[in-house]
């Protein structure tokens, strides 16, 4: 079990760090559009970004989870034709909905931007083809195991859209104009490099109905759980800008960002996840490891929430010359964080949950729960937005998140039981919560937020978490 946990972390720490490296490009861009563009500026892009996570996924419409699956688990013969279908099928469909959102574009952007931008949505339909194709190259390296070329393409990814962003929005000041078309080139160079990669295994390939009817009847499924999970992004932002306005919105944005960081850590680690589960398959004693991972990514994630508790407050009043890391107009969205960060640990526990589905090809689940979680999320909008406004958004992100893992967990007691460590799992929410009241009761110091930092780890290892096996394992490292 202790060979196959390193051999997931390592692969968590290639993947997961290609992952983050080109989900943290908005991130690194926060100092420039909060210092930059006011709240409903920031609000437009918020929506731009929106809508283009929710078409990317409808785009991908579980094809990809389809793919990777069979791709993972053919033989090499069988390869070249499974892509060349899945391929083809994605040229198609991505073409023909960039084809309608452009000729679309005037009657479209008030109801997506929320104002006059044909001119955006024209860039966003080019975006999300391109980014749709170049997708499909990243999936490949990871199925096949090579993080060294999945790296490579995150660092592009990077480095180009963070010179572009510059570029045009700070050195030529094109606005919200400047970020999509930077967006825009960066895809269509991404493209370009990444092409050969899905080129030289399609070479002996040929489209097969049959093979399409395999891979969406696995994968259909995960178009509509895919779709109420970016409902349970988009919502939010959009019933704030029908019951707030557009400065609220973006403010909301901007937290949410900085709580977003949580999501990062978990799509990171399920970058690894997903093939590392599909190659061990079902047996009691992977199951038994499968209960060995939760426990120790989420004794991780409960880390990492505590450290965002304690110091996302000073990030964001971090100095960088002439600015802060975030303009002080956004200082008051920094209240959200926690919640959404808690968010996105339950969604963590979900991920976890994920084997159950794809090992007894019953992806159908996936759909029901993650669509309990819109109803509940958007439902929860409804109702405490109109009093407690982006703090009521923040709550219903977290509660929706958090029953989409209970109700994932009753699922797989049927259908997959795993015996999760559910002592230790406590002692994690436990050390979370206690952290929560000290700092709501303490006096905000230096010295407070350095021994909250270290009141997890320490609170853990006090309370008996680790085994024998594991304190035997830690020393041995130590001493080495």
């Amino acid at each position: 079990m202790l060979q196959q946990i390193r051999a997931l972390s390592a692969q968590t720490l290639f993947y997961g760090f290609g992952h983050i490296l080109a989900r943290s490009i908005t991130f690194l861009l926060l100092p420039l559009y909060t210092n930059v563009f006011s709240p409903a500026q920031y609000g437009v892009v918020s929506l731009a970004y929106a809508f283009m996570g929710f078409m990317a996924v409808a785009l991908h419409y579980g094809l990809d989870a389809a793919l990777m699956k069979r791709y993972i688990q053919a033989d090499d013969a069988g390869r070249p034709d499974t892509l060349t279908t899945a391929y083809l099928s994605f040229v198609v469909t991505s073409l023909l909905v960039a084809a309608a959102l452009f000729l679309l574009r005037e009657q479209l952007a008030g109801p997506i931007l929320g104002g006059p931008y044909g001119r955006y949505l024209a860039y966003i339909a080019l975006i999300l083809c391109l980014d749709v194709l170049w997708s499909v190259p990243q999936l490949l390296l990871r199925s096949e195991n090579r993080p060294g070329a999945y790296l490579a393409f995150s660092l592009s990814n990077v480095a180009l859209s963070l010179t572009l962003n510059i570029l045009f929005v700070l050195k030529m000041k094109m606005g919200v104009e400047g970020v999509l078309l930077g967006n825009l080139i960066t895809s269509g160079i991404l493209f370009l490099i990444s092409f050969p990669v899905v080129a030289r295994r399609m070479a002996k390939g040929r489209f097969s109905p049959r093979i399409w009817r395999q891979l969406m009847r696995f994968g259909l499924p995960f178009l509509p759980a895919g779709i109420f999970a970016m409902m349970m992004e988009l919502a939010d932002r959009y019933l704030l800008m029908a019951l707030t306005d557009m400065q609220t919105v973006g403010l909301y944005s901007a937290g949410y960002k900085l709580g977003s960081l949580m999501l990062l850590v978990t799509m990171g680690f399920n970058m690894a996840w997903h093939p590392f589960f599909l190659k061990q398959g079902d047996s009691p004693e992977n199951r038994r490891l499968f209960a060995r991972v939760t426990t120790y990514v989420l004794a991780t994630l409960g880390m990492v929430w505590v450290m965002m508790l304690v110091w996302v407050p000073y990030l964001i009043r971090l100095n960088l010359g002439p600015v802060t890391f975030y303009g002080q107009q956004y200082w008051d969205s920094v209240g959200i964080v926690p919640w959404i960060a808690l968010g996105y640990f339950f969604h963590g526990a979900y991920l976890l949950q994920l084997p159950g589905a794809f090992l007894r090809d019953e992806s159908k689940w996936v759909a029901i729960t993650r669509g309990a979680g819109a109803v509940v999320n958007i439902g929860l909008n409804l109702a405490l937005i109109p009093t407690y406004g982006a703090m009521g958004a923040a709550w219903a992100t977290m509660a929706s998140f958090g029953l989409m893992a209970l109700l994932f967990y009753l699922v797989n007691r049927r259908i997959f039981p795993v015996d999760y460590e559910w002592r230790r799992l406590l002692r994690i929410g436990l050390l979370m919560g206690m952290a929560w009241m000290l700092y709501l009761k303490l006096e905000p110091t230096l010295w407070r937020e350095v021994g909250l930092t270290l009141f997890y780890p320490v609170g853990l290892l006090l309370s008996g978490f680790l085994t024998a096996g594991e304190w035997t394992v830690l020393k041995h490292q130590l001493l080495r």
